[in-house]
């Protein structure tokens, strides 16, 4: 029978939190082009949904070294996702254009070694980790259609996303927020007189949180 390692976030965060100089409201700097800036809160730390860029569906593969699970914790192929495309509204004489997009991961655990065949689990933080909605365009619009929030927390409850290792190795897990890209146009056949993107919520069995997928991905095979 397989052992189930379950993975303490709590005691995780901390070995992260340590040697970050981050400062309270004060961005940290950004490393590469796939990570994007935190922001310190009270609770946890908080990321601005400009900062994240879309990023090809098709791009994103399941093998042995990238493996995807969705809100339910499913495991999934990103790329035969079915993501609601050309959603459009005609209001004030305004034509709104609404896309599901997949945007650029968040690195929401830190790297630890984990040994082949066991079972892994991720469970018991206190931190919570947020995507703030700093694109404000529109706002009483797209409450009247799709909802507006200003701040959607990014789930960390991953009990149910069981990974396990084909050998031994180190992994981190990262959140690929979906949202939706909202383009506007002045008349129908133009180009967008503007282009954002908004938050999309996602339900879990404990509420309502920020859209997105799941990835558990190897950075180095230990030999």
């Amino acid at each position: 029978m397989k052992k189930t390692i379950p993975i303490i976030l709590i005691t995780l965060f901390s070995c992260v939190l340590a040697g970050c100089s981050t400062r309270r409201q004060v961005s940290q700097e950004v490393t590469s082009s796939n990570e994007v800036t935190q922001v310190e809160e009270e609770s946890g730390y908080a990321y601005k949904l400009s900062e994240l860029h879309e990023i090809n569906q098709n791009d994103l593969v399941s093998s042995d070294t990238s493996q995807f699970y969705d809100m339910e914790c499913n495991p999934i192929n990103p790329s035969e996702l079915s993501l609601k495309l050309y959603e459009n509204y005609f209001i004030d004489d305004q034509q709104i254009s609404l896309n599901e997009v997949i945007l650029s991961p968040i690195h929401i655990t830190p790297s630890f070694r984990v040994k082949k065949g066991e079972v892994i689990t991720i469970s018991g933080t206190d931190y919570t980790t947020n995507l703030e909605n700093d694109n404000v365009q529109m706002q009483s619009l797209l409450q009247k259609i799709i909802g507006f929030n200003t701040k959607l927390q990014i789930s960390l409850d991953l009990e149910r996303v069981q990974y396990v290792p084909v050998s031994d190795r180190i992994i981190t897990y990262y959140f690929y927020p979906i949202c939706y890209k909202v383009e506007t146009f002045s008349n129908k056949m133009g180009a967008p007189s503007d282009t954002f993107y908004t938050l999309k919520g996602g339900h879990q069995v404990n509420g309502l949180f920020c859209d997105g997928i799941y990835e558990v991905r190897t950075e180095e095979d230990i030999q």
